[in-house]
């Protein structure tokens, strides 16, 4: 049986929880609060200097056309958001080395909010999850431009675990660093593993004004609608409660751009 955020459980369950998958994504998020550290034990591990360097979105035609597709469909506090999440994501890659498809990873940061986009918002009558529903989009403009099969499911797998506490390697590198991006951007989870200068590069190429108020109606509008989704499970452990306490909003001074 397929793990719970896959792209074959999304296809069975249209991203409808079972009590097992709570229980699973429950365990998740124990998990995550247990692996937090001391502050000065996290700077003795991971430091705060490393060489990271901001990078540049590929080259590529379908890189383009996800990239206008985005902006055209999202509002600018949500496409500044996938792209900061792209942003993240690449220099996680770096950080801990991780070899992965760079087209791959630009499409499934830049499209993984198309659920909560007016264009791609309930118009699939059979999906449970904004996140579900979002990676079938993303796969059919994928397959509709000619992206082999196999290349279209890792874009539309990484964007539908994306909302899962955590995504380990094995199920995809792209899925595994869209998550590590996401939950920095969103509630700031493991902003001590980046250097400072270059969050803050990040974040003064794509401001966050009114990022977290936005996504905060959002996610609440889903998680009324969609009550068996994972966006209602995350309201229900106090995902709002993070958004709004996210540091890179609440303290802005202690993120300072490289010169």
């Amino acid at each position: 049986m397929s793990a719970v955020g896959t792209w074959g459980w999304a296809q069975r369950t249209h991203g409808r929880l079972s009590r097992r998958d709570r229980a699973h994504l429950l365990r998740q998020g124990v998990l995550a609060r247990l692996g937090r550290l001391p502050a000065s034990l996290r700077r003795e591990a991971f430091g705060e200097g490393a060489a990271l360097v901001l990078p540049d979105p590929p080259d590529s035609a379908l890189s383009l056309l996800a990239e206008e597709r985005a902006r055209e469909l999202s509002a600018p506090a949500l496409y500044a958001h996938c792209l900061r999440t792209w942003a993240f994501a690449v220099l996680f890659a770096q950080r801990d080395r991780i070899s992965y498809d760079e087209e791959l990873l630009y499409l499934a940061c830049v499209l993984h909010d198309l659920g909560l986009t007016t264009a791609h918002d309930q118009r699939d009558s059979t999906a449970a999850c904004f996140a579900v529903e979002g990676a079938r989009a993303a796969n059919e403009l994928l397959c509709r431009h000619g992206v082999r099969k196999d290349r279209a499911v890792t874009v539309a797998q990484a964007i539908t675990l994306h909302l899962n506490v955590s995504v380990p390697k094995r199920l995809g590198a792209e899925a595994h660093l869209l998550s590590r991006g996401v939950s920095l951007d969103t509630i700031g989870r493991r902003l001590h593993r980046l250097p400072g200068a270059r969050v803050g590069d990040v974040n003064e190429r794509w401001p966050r004004d009114g990022f977290a108020e936005h996504l905060l109606s959002a996610t609440r509008r889903q998680a009324e609608i969609r009550p068996q989704s994972r966006s209602a499970l995350l309201h229900r452990l106090g995902f709002a409660g993070l958004l709004l306490a996210n540091p890179l909003d609440r303290r802005p001074h202690t993120i300072h751009p490289s010169s």
